[in-house]
């Protein structure tokens, strides 16, 4: 038995080591060797990060291609105000350039090669892929919810578990993607099922590509609330007072490309059929109708920020946006998982007025930073979009806002100011804490609703 599990895992490594050093024309991976990350502390009398957003795509008309030279992967916030900008070998003179005195003063680098960190994590990838072949998925409870996983296996684990705890969990189709795939999630609720009314919390995850850990802590979610429901308290009070819909991945086209082809890829895939037509794929959190194409907006179908041709141009937004409009009675608490920077942030963001519910939202934000706090020890930091980080429009959060659900929070997951500066690479092995410490805030949101709203 052994032998032939050797035989396996040394054909199956060689022909992995083969995809990685010979990839063919059409599974060519993209390659970021020579690509440093540089961190420095913004001066806020400048205009540097708007300067460096007009230089983040090299476009090549002749070949039909576009090169990445920046990318700013942390803007700063008033708690944090550091950005984290990806640098191509090429532009990186000119990026310093492009800095004040006082920011060339902070700078550092705080990885040289960030190729060298998406290959350690393709291995760890493929090792672990190794381990679980031997096991196949006849249980919900056999789901390693400590891995990442393609969108596949998601699926597979949400309709296993809607099968098997049909008492608690309804599995959901809320759009199809670009490419046709179908984006599940799953409604919970008490054994035998809830009235219509019953207030509810939302959760989505992975609106952008590269942010593995969002869909990974949505996915610790389903399996923590259906797990423990009757035996841990907090879990059990919350869904006796809330039906939970959780979209675990909303992005799976962009999710997938970034497993396969592009570990830094952001956007959607849809093919954009105007100016730039090999540009593909916009930022899905930046389509959205409410305030579409205000502040903060990017026209230019190469950027990461794209905010699309038109709005709910994206199928994937469309489809969500109707769900949530029509198959929801009751949203009180919306929340969408987002990395890094472990930030609570809530609407507006189109503007940097407050919502009428201002006051209320910052003490739910609170309660949740010091649920997080004492469950894990981590601060996460509060405050609305535009005066924590920058003004953005067309996004989910003030969707939900004008839609009037009372609590509202784009999360900024880990990590954070992390000196092994693991960005979007975050290990698995973080994968349970950050759930764990999610749970933990939503729990003290619904608490504070439970108490304000009189549910």
């Amino acid at each position: 038995m052994w032998f032939s599990y050797l035989v396996a895992f040394l054909l199956t490594w060689q022909v992995f080591c083969h995809a990685i050093n010979n990839p063919s024309s059409e599974e060519k991976q993209a390659d970021y060797s020579g690509y440093s990350l540089h961190r420095f502390k913004v001066d806020t009398s400048s205009n540097t990060m708007e300067k460096l957003e007009s230089y983040d795509m090299e476009l090549d008309k002749n070949t039909q291609t576009a090169r990445l030279l920046i990318d700013i992967w942390a803007e700063p916030s008033k708690q944090n105000p550091h950005a984290d900008i990806l640098v191509a070998p090429e532009f990186l003179e000119k990026f310093k350039a492009l800095l004040t005195r006082e920011e060339l003063v902070t700078l550092k680098m705080i990885e040289g090669d960030v190729q060298s960190q998406i290959n350690a994590e393709r291995h760890a990838m493929f090792r672990n892929s190794i381990r679980r072949r031997k096991r196949s998925l006849k249980s919900w409870k056999d789901f390693d919810v400590n891995s990442y996983h393609s969108y596949d296996k998601m699926v597979e684990f949400m309709k296993l578990l809607s099968e098997q705890k049909s008492d608690m969990v309804e599995l959901i189709k809320v759009a199809t993607s670009s490419e046709g795939r179908s984006i599940y999630g799953v409604k919970i609720h008490p054994p035998g099922g809830s009235p219509p009314e019953k207030p509810s919390i939302i959760v989505d995850a992975g609106v952008h590509a590269r942010e593995w850990i969002a869909p990974a802590v949505g996915l610790f979610m389903i399996r923590k609330i259906v797990d423990e429901y009757g035996r841990d308290p907090q879990v059990t009070a919350n869904l006796q007072k809330f039906d939970w819909y959780i979209m675990p991945q909303v992005n799976p086209d962009g999710y997938e490309y970034s497993r396969t082809s592009d570990r830094l890829w952001r956007k959607t895939r849809s093919k954009n059929t105007t100016v730039n037509r090999w540009c593909i794929g916009a930022d899905a959190n930046r389509n959205w109708g409410y305030r579409w194409g205000e502040a903060g907006a990017n026209r230019t179908p190469c950027s990461n920020i794209y905010m699309g041709s038109h709005p709910y141009s994206e199928p994937e937004i469309r489809g969500l946006k109707e769900y949530f409009t029509w198959q929801i009675a009751n949203p009180m608490v919306y929340i969408s998982l987002h990395s890094y920077g472990q930030l609570l942030l809530s609407p507006w963001g189109y503007t940097h007025e407050r919502t009428e519910n201002y006051q209320d939202q910052q003490n739910a934000a609170k309660e949740a930073a010091m649920a997080i706090k004492n469950t894990t020890g981590v601060s996460y930091s509060y405050g609305t979009i535009s005066e924590m980080m920058y003004p953005a429009s067309g996004t989910s959060i003030d969707f939900m806002q004008h839609r009037g659900v009372p609590y509202i929070y784009g999360v900024e997951l880990r990590p954070t100011d992390n000196p092994n500066s693991f960005a979007f690479n975050l290990p698995p092995s973080f994968i349970r804490a950050t759930g764990d410490e999610m749970m933990a805030a939503l729990n003290a949101i619904g608490t504070h609703a439970v108490k304000v709203k009189r549910l």
